[in-house]
């Protein structure tokens, strides 16, 4: 899982499609608003998300989900970053992202649901809304996403997106100081769409 860093302005960037509501079966995927800060906290200040993504703070406080939620504000109804919604009961569950990152020659698919609802399906769910909306908005042919070596359950909601395995690479956590292995993938849209028709 990858994920946009509120505090990296100056590597990542959202996509800008004029998408400001996702809905799946069981999700609603729409941008952060203010009210989300308190949950995003509770959710986000989780080390097992922390290992996982690319540049989460950790501890990550209130003042973190507020200037996250700032930044997707400046852009709201035009940035590809959202809060992961149960349609149900309106209760935030993650955060899903279409980002530019400046030394990559393709955006990234990133996503992170709070541990108190893995093994639900709602990555799989929230990540093929957002795959299948890039290649339904944009003429681009790959979308590019990464998961720590170890984390299976995440390649495995990346193959179910049409990912394919293109290399490793070993890195330190820029604020987790950890060093961590990475699986990259890339996601054609022929890949995709013989997911869709499968």
């Amino acid at each position: 899982m990858t994920m946009t860093d509120p505090k990296a302005d100056y590597t990542e960037s959202a996509l800008f499609l004029d998408t400001p509501l996702l809905t799946t079966e069981r999700l609603i995927l729409r941008p952060p608003h203010d009210e989300d800060a308190e949950e995003l906290a509770l959710l986000a200040n989780n080390i097992n998300i922390a290992r996982m993504l690319a540049h989460m703070p950790h501890p990550y406080r209130r003042k973190d989900a507020r200037d996250f939620i700032a930044r997707a504000k400046r852009n709201e109804g035009r940035a590809c970053v959202y809060s992961i919604t149960e349609a149900e009961s309106g209760r935030l569950i993650g955060v899903g992202s279409l980002h530019e990152i400046s030394e990559e020659p393709e955006p990234h698919l990133g996503y992170w649901i709070g541990e108190p609802y893995w093994g639900k399906g709602f990555a799989t769910e929230a990540a093929r809304a957002l795959v299948d909306l890039y290649f339904k908005v944009t003429p681009r042919p790959i979308l590019l996403v990464s998961a720590r070596i170890n984390n299976e359950a995440s390649k495995k909601i990346i193959r179910k997106c049409g990912g394919r395995y293109t290399h490793s690479s070993e890195e330190v956590h820029p604020l987790l100081e950890e060093r961590q292995r990475l699986d990259h993938f890339e996601i054609t849209r022929a890949s995709w769409m013989g997911e869709i028709a499968a």
